[in-house]
């Protein structure tokens, strides 16, 4: 892998280690602007005068954020009418970018190196697990160090 892939994804995993919140919490039912327009008791009125949008509008963009269909743009300029502000950002379910990278390549290498099995044992040449298991892992490592472009591609 290149020094500027490798550092790349060093300063995104740290990036996103500094932003990752204690816990996680998902959008409410009915989506963060109806649930905070409701709570400081303002009416979908009052909001679409603060943006300059009707009352039918807003309800249609708060129904929008419930199913997720609403744009940032809108998002972001609802959300200053109700003097909130967005933060988005994307948290790997794995611990980390890199993590991902690793478990992608041990997918293509397990994913290969079954294809080759197949053959093997068509031949009446099996491998070993342990066998197996050794060439998966030198092919993934040969994958993180070098990095092609067909990386995210499963054969």
């Amino acid at each position: 892998m290149s020094w500027d892939k490798e550092l790349k994804i060093k300063q995104v995993d740290a990036i996103i280690r500094s932003l990752r919140p204690e816990k996680i919490v998902s959008r409410p039912k009915g989506g963060w602007l109806k649930l905070v327009r409701t709570t400081l008791g303002m009416s979908a009125r009052s909001l679409g005068e603060r943006v300059g949008l009707t009352q039918s509008r807003i309800a249609y963009i708060e129904k929008g954020e419930e199913e997720g269909s609403i744009t940032l743009n809108t998002l972001e300029k609802v959300a200053e009418g109700l003097g909130c502000e967005v933060v988005y950002y994307l948290v790997p379910k794995e611990r980390s970018l890199e993590k991902i990278r690793q478990k992608q390549a041990y997918r293509k290498a397990a994913n290969i190196n079954g294809q080759v099995e197949v053959h093997m044992s068509l031949e009446d040449q099996s491998t070993s697990k342990e066998f197996q298991n050794r060439s998966i892992s030198k092919l993934a490592h040969q994958y993180l160090e070098k990095w092609p472009a067909n990386f995210w591609d499963i054969p």
